[in-house]
């Protein structure tokens, strides 16, 4: 969670988040950031500093013919960062894509790749195997949004009804907070903490 915080500053910042933005286009230079974003170069460096340390970016050294070596921004690292604001809970998760594990579909497409069909040919099978890789993934989100509704109310019923045990008898609340605090996510165990803090 002190990363995924680290991140939401470090993302807060529109500058940083346009800079972000171009870089996903081609590695960028301090000068080529500070004139596409009309932003001067002292602090196009200072954000690029906390882009860098936070891990999102990184510099490179290249030698041009004439004049003093450039050095070029880059995207370091890929991530998708998820915020869950609930009415009873507040939380982020972050993910890191990994190198791609040999799917079915991740075999597909490397022979689609291979394929030595005409370019227009090609062109379609590639756009149609794109079709179904979006609707697989539309399809994976809706049901990653339902089971996160589940999730809220079983969360939500667990603190509810550990709060009432709590109101009634904190020997009983102890033993249930020991004997289940390898099962419940880290998070939950939290919670607890904090409501016997507020009701005993």
């Amino acid at each position: 969670m002190e990363e995924h915080g680290r991140l939401l500053d470090v993302l807060g910042n529109e500058t940083r988040r346009r800079i972000l933005l171009l870089l996903t286009k081609r590695p960028y230079f301090v000068s080529e950031l500070s004139k596409e974003l009309g932003v001067g170069q002292k602090a196009i460096l200072e954000h690029l500093r906390i882009l860098e340390s936070a891990g999102l970016i990184e510099g490179r050294i290249e030698k041009i013919p004439r004049g003093r070596p450039r050095k070029y921004y880059q995207i370091k690292r890929g991530i998708r960062l998820e915020v869950l604001l609930t009415p009873y809970s507040f939380g982020t998760e972050m993910y890191e894509p990994k190198a791609p594990r040999q799917t079915k579909e991740y075999e597909e497409i490397k022979q689609l790749i291979k394929s030595q069909e005409p370019i227009e040919e090609k062109i379609r099978e590639l756009s149609s195997f794109l079709s179904e890789i979006e609707q697989k993934i539309d399809e994976y989100m809706r049901m990653k949004s339902e089971l996160e509704d589940v999730r809220m109310l079983t969360e939500t019923y667990i603190k509810s009804l550990m709060r009432r045990i709590a109101r009634e008898s904190e020997e009983q609340f102890d033993e249930l907070l020991k004997e289940f605090e390898d099962i419940l996510p880290r998070e939950i165990l939290e919670d607890l903490k904090r409501i016997k803090r507020e009701l005993i």
